[in-house]
């Protein structure tokens, strides 16, 4: 495995601690991103594993890079470690054959920021010289002068033997070949049950499945009513992009019947999405989530009532709540910077019984 230090690493890092002194802020303003393994310009004999390290930095923290070779996304690494807002980030590639390559990365922050991209060049084979044969000291010949007993003597010269000509033999490197196992457990349902697709890859560049790259070992649990067919995306090493499926038969029906008498209200759901407590970027809008909750006859919508202060002691709602007719279990509203909001969520079904409210979540959104 090649590792390479670059020392545009400590200017990197000089540079955002410059930046946060002049600000008079703990951090720099602006996202940024650096390799600092491969050095550019990297030029290896042959193909090999290449260790692709560097850092990334932004005020509101990173969420993903993206490591692309020569243009095409090789891998997306999610959530990298961070250690005082600056996170460190890794990845092993392999070269599909000798030649010239990009290596690219983009860091992007977790308001929706992104970097400048940084680049390395690295090439395989470039450099390769041919070897030079081996040397066979010259034979110096030994001149042997016989005479007979009756004649003038006769040279007698020996011919020294040249060295073979050595002619050099490249083996080209072979690509490991790739596995891929794709399966469903169980194979088959009854409507409603649910089961758990699940994958493991060896020797690819990278997995995909449901629109989104995925680790070489995953799982994704499903609950069908209908029969339906699943797709893994496959990149393989020598960047043939390949696609299984996967098919999961479901027998029977998911429709049940309404009974003719419902006066229980469905229950509370549970506010998810901000954590209760939670301190926001200054922001326009903010999505509220919710888990959603069952009733036997049916969820027909929920209602949500948000409030806002400017000091957590005299609460206020906020226009138009609370907000009804809502079908799904995120809703979107619209927020300023500088206020404190609380919000709670209540169900109602189908026959029109309505739950109790949940408790009050809360966030608020600093001016800065």
């Amino acid at each position: 495995m090649v590792t390479q230090f670059k020392p545009r690493t400590i200017l990197a890092l000089w540079l955002i601690l410059v930046l946060a002194a002049c600000t008079g802020q703990s951090q720099a303003r602006g996202t940024y991103v650096w390799i600092d393994v491969p050095v550019d310009g990297l030029s290896l004999a042959d193909v090999q594993p290449v260790n692709i390290e560097g850092h990334a930095s932004s005020p509101a923290g990173i969420s993903h890079i993206e490591i692309r070779v020569n243009g095409e996304l090789f891998t997306t690494l999610r959530n990298p470690p961070a250690d005082n807002n600056l996170n460190s980030f890794q990845a092993s590639w392999t070269a599909p054959g000798p030649g010239e390559y990009t290596l690219q990365t983009i860091a992007f922050s977790s308001d929706g920021a992104t970097s400048q991209p940084d680049s390395a060049v690295v090439r395989f084979g470039a450099s390769v010289t041919s070897p030079s044969p081996t040397l066979v000291p010259s034979v110096t010949p030994s001149l042997t002068r016989t005479r007979t007993v009756t004649a003038t003597p006769v040279p007698v010269t020996d011919t020294p033997t040249l060295p073979p000509t050595l002619t050099p033999t490249f083996t080209p490197t072979a690509l490991p070949k790739a596995i891929i196992q794709f399966w469903a457990e169980p194979p088959e349902l009854e409507a409603g049950a649910c089961t758990l697709l699940r994958w493991h890859v060896e020797n690819v560049q990278s997995v995909s499945f449901g629109g989104k790259e995925q680790p070489f070992d995953g799982s994704y649990k499903d609950c069908l009513c209908s029969s339906q067919h699943f797709s893994l995306g496959i990149v393989l090493l020598d960047g043939t992009k390949h696609v299984m499926g996967l098919d999961v038969p479901v027998s029977g029906s998911c429709v049940t019947p309404v009974p003719p008498e419902d006066t229980t209200p469905p229950p509370a759901p549970d506010p998810a999405v901000p954590a209760d407590g939670l301190s926001l970027s200054c922001r326009a809008n903010q999505s509220l989530a919710w888990l959603p909750v069952t009733d036997k006859s049916g969820i027909a919508q929920y209602q949500v009532e948000v409030n806002r202060s400017s000091n957590q002691k005299t609460w206020a709602k906020t226009s138009g709540s609370p907000l009804t007719g809502i079908n799904g279990k995120t809703v979107s509203i619209p927020v300023e910077c500088g206020w404190y909001y609380r919000w709670r969520v209540r169900a109602v079904d189908g026959k029109g019984n309505v739950g109790a409210w949940s408790a009050w979540s809360r966030f608020n959104i600093p001016l800065s």
